[in-house]
């Protein structure tokens, strides 16, 4: 009796899984959004091109711009040329709807030996000028610091430098908190 309901239990199983079913296409692809934002920061983000980057991804466009722009080696102060880059950023922001995410990657050994720390305080100054200066939502600014936990693979992005970066995330869907 053990035998019929293990049996029956297996073709059950085995015609309720949908081998016949086609496999699913999982591939990945960015929002159409995403080209008209890159074409909109590229265009008014002038930067020496070794020091700017623009990576089209599922969530969105990633601005990657080298941290030298926005601070002195171990400081977290916004340096004071970086703000008219920051203002540029805003005022793309101001005429759109999508919420941005400022990501700081830094592999400097500072901060008591805590870059972690250093990474997250550059990346809430950088949204906090940007909430305060710039006007934008709070709700529409998040801030990360990643430290030296993400860096650039050497076929990702060869130029040198830029694991010390600041990421703008220009998200391509509503995110709420």
């Amino acid at each position: 009796m053990r035998n019929i309901y293990l049996i029956t239990l297996i073709l059950i199983l085995f015609f309720c899984t949908g081998f016949s079913d086609p496999v699913a296409d999982i591939s990945v692809s960015y929002q159409s959004g995403v080209d008209k934002l890159e074409e909109v920061f590229k265009a008014s983000l002038l930067l020496n091109k070794n020091d700017i980057m623009f990576t089209k991804v599922p969530r969105g466009l990633i601005v990657s711009i080298n941290e030298k722009y926005f601070f002195n080696t171990n400081q977290t102060r916004i340096k004071e040329s970086a703000l008219p880059v920051i203002d540029t950023i805003i005022d793309l922001l101001q005429g759109l709807s999508n919420y941005c995410v400022i990501e700081d990657h830094t592999e400097e050994m500072s901060f008591n030996n805590k870059n972690w720390e250093l990474s997250l305080v550059r990346s809430a100054n950088i949204a906090e000028y940007m909430i305060t200066k710039g006007k934008i939502s709070a709700e529409r600014i998040f801030f990360l610091g990643y430290g030296q936990y993400m860096p650039f693979r050497d076929n990702v992005a060869p130029r040198k430098g830029m694991n010390n970066r600041i990421d703008f995330v220009i998200l391509e869907y509503e995110s709420k908190r």
